[in-house]
């Protein structure tokens, strides 16, 4: 039986709390909360969890195997570094924290403890991503690819004091290098803070990689609808995946300008439960994950770049 807790019981850390006591195999033992009234909340809905204001009953407790850590990005780097230096097994929420050297300073601890770092990057265990990585490795698609062309939109801020490169455009960040394969050479971008808000809300990324294969990033929080939305266009092969739509319609697959058909994605697979079970798979086997101290290296080097470019009016930046 792996013994988990979770740090933050917020609008997703609920999500964790609900997707994490479902498991079987796993006991949620202890989810702790600075804000009395969420732990009242949700005390009597899970009553097989101990509820806590002291994460001191999470770091000292042996049984503890790992944490999920859910709060806001400024308290992520304190407290992962009080995890990882118990020797606990870690999984932080995006962004994994506000700059690069804190991130670096959780990766090089995390080595040196020889625990498990691993990142929320949940769509990387989205079933339809998967099919359509599987797709592009098995079909040779990633040869002739030309472009991706991504959309992710709402209408409203999910995360507190986060701006939206942050919040919404880091998925397709790691989602465009983990399905061309290989790392981008340079980046483009450009904000805008719309709305007195003192964040950018709005952003246009463009990234170059090798072969002349690029990936348009356009990220919002005024937008009027919720788009969730990659365009991958090869030669012959066009993929759309659409994750609005309904499970047996959000991957088209387009051949020579017509579409062939729908790929069937797995029900019943939430992309949320994935992640979790790869978390306890990666502390029951002492693995890497998915969403590993690389992954979290290269997002970090990726986001730095386009602040970078952002400071800089939209100017082009050579990734070292």
């Amino acid at each position: 039986m792996i013994k988990l807790a979770l740090i933050g019981c917020g609008k997703w850390g609920k999500n964790y709390l609900k997707t994490i006591t479902a498991i079987v195999g796993c006991e949620l033992k202890w989810a702790c909360d600075l804000d009395y009234q969420k732990l009242n909340q949700a005390a009597p809905v899970y009553p097989q969890t101990r509820f806590t204001e002291n994460k001191a009953d999470i770091l000292n407790d042996s049984e503890v195997q790992g944490v999920i850590i859910v709060t806001t990005p400024e308290s992520h780097y304190m407290l992962a570094k009080e995890v990882i230096n118990k020797g606990k097994a870690v999984l932080i929420e995006k962004p994994v924290t506000i700059n690069r050297k804190d991130s670096n300073d959780l990766i090089e601890l995390a080595a040196a403890q020889n625990t498990i770092l691993m990142v929320g990057y949940t769509l990387i265990y989205h079933p339809a991503v998967k099919k359509i990585k599987g797709l592009l490795e098995e079909k040779d698609i990633i040869d002739e690819l030309y472009y991706l062309n991504m959309s992710r939109t709402s209408s409203a801020s999910q995360a507190p004091n986060v701006d939206v490169l942050h919040d919404l455009a880091v998925h397709d960040i790691y989602l465009s290098r983990h399905l061309i394969g290989v790392d981008p050479i340079w980046v483009i971008s450009h904000g805008e803070s719309y709305n007195q808000s003192p964040y950018n809300n709005v952003i246009n990324i463009l990234m170059g990689f090798p072969d002349g294969k690029t990936a348009s990033i356009f990220a919002s929080f005024i937008h009027t609808e919720k788009t969730r939305k990659i365009t991958l266009v090869a030669s012959k092969t066009k993929l759309v995946f659409d994750n609005a739509q309904a499970t047996d319609r959000k991957i088209q697959l387009f051949v020579n300008g017509e579409l062939e058909h729908f790929l069937a994605v797995e029900e019943n697979l939430e992309p949320l439960t994935q992640e979790c079970l790869h978390f306890i798979e990666c502390i029951r086997e002492n693995k890497e994950p998915l969403s590993c101290r690389e992954n979290i290296d290269f997002v970090a080097k990726i986001t730095d770049c386009i602040s970078d470019s952002l400071a800089k009016g939209g100017e082009k930046i050579i990734i070292h």
